[in-house]
């Protein structure tokens, strides 16, 4: 039976690839800084969490056996806002992750670190140089894990992932935030939307998670992601056609300031994955989730406001 470690495994993309890691009979240590965010995954008899503060404590003092495969998904902060360009909290999560890389060198033979297409996020004014601390610091602490996974005899693999989005994802990113203006009749602002914008629906994200883990050879950088990648405009004309249809679309309100260099992505997708999700379906299959979750949200307010319960 083959073992794996999966750290922040209480959040979307890590409960999603523990999951699937599962049914394929993997045993999964399922690591996050809350117990409570592990729920989900007890239904399964060969998942073992674990509440461990990555920043302070030690992965080995916890689990003793040898394990196959390390996926380093956790990263402190959040993916919008002043996180994103905080050098403090960005200096701290590359000391993190080289801490845990040392680590797991005692317990597993394989090290992934998933990294960010945000490595490659350039400014459309000068275009030449990476812009944003965050992706300058997956970067960096990709670089420092492979260093210390060869140092220590250990294989390293970086899997580069990209706007993740689906069921399960509760965030406010692009995705969410998009599809929630158009079944709103929200405002809704847009850039032009003329350069590529990569979009991976969680199951492709996953597939390509495991295959890069499975197949893939080490100390090489895979990007997850479409080889064929349209245009951010494109996307959300095809989102307003399956979500409400007829709604007027201006493109170019908001400024783009950055945007992502695919070019230097496309070239590292493994050969033997591919993203098998249709656009369409998996836009109405969001949809729908999120629209579940704020009407279970606003029954939940309500029965607050009114001093009612909600029965199991």
């Amino acid at each position: 039976m083959k073992t794996a470690i999966v750290t922040g495994a209480g959040g979307f993309i890590g409960g999603a690839l523990s999951k699937t890691l599962l049914e394929r009979g993997y045993t999964i240590y399922g690591i996050d800084v809350k117990i409570e965010y592990l729920q989900s995954l007890c239904e399964y008899k060969t998942f073992v969490p674990l509440q461990i503060d990555l920043t302070t404590d030690c992965i080995s003092d916890k689990i003793s056996e040898t394990v196959d495969h390390l996926f380093y998904l956790s990263w402190g902060g959040s993916l919008g806002g002043n996180d994103l360009y905080d050098i403090d909290l960005q200096t701290n999560n590359i000391k993190t992750a080289a801490k845990v890389c040392q680590d797991a060198a005692k317990i597993c033979k394989k090290f992934i670190f998933v990294s960010s297409s945000y490595e490659h996020m350039k400014s459309s004014s000068t275009g030449d140089f990476s812009v944003n601390t965050y992706g300058i610091a997956k970067r960096s602490a990709g670089d420092i894990c492979a260093q210390l996974s060869s140092q220590s005899g250990i294989e390293y693999i970086k899997a580069v992932l990209t706007n993740t989005y689906g069921v399960g994802d509760r965030s406010k990113k692009a995705v969410n935030t998009i599809i929630n203006a158009m079944q709103n009749g929200l405002p809704l602002k847009l850039v032009l939307g003329d350069r590529p914008n990569d979009w991976v629906y969680i199951d492709d994200t996953v597939s390509g998670l495991v295959t890069v883990a499975e197949k893939c050879r080490s100390f090489r950088s895979y990007y997850i992601g479409h080889r064929n990648i349209s245009a951010f405009r494109e996307k959300i004309e095809i989102m307003r056609d399956v979500i409400c249809p007829g709604r007027d679309l201006t493109f170019g309100e908001m400024p783009e300031n950055t945007y992502i260099d695919y070019t230097q992505l496309t070239n590292m997708i493994p050969d033997t994955f591919e993203c098998q999700t249709d656009f369409k379906e998996s836009i109405l299959k969001t949809a729908k989730w999120l629209k579940a979750q704020n009407i279970v949200q606003n029954e939940q307010v309500k029965n607050q406001t009114t001093g009612g319960h909600l029965t199991a």
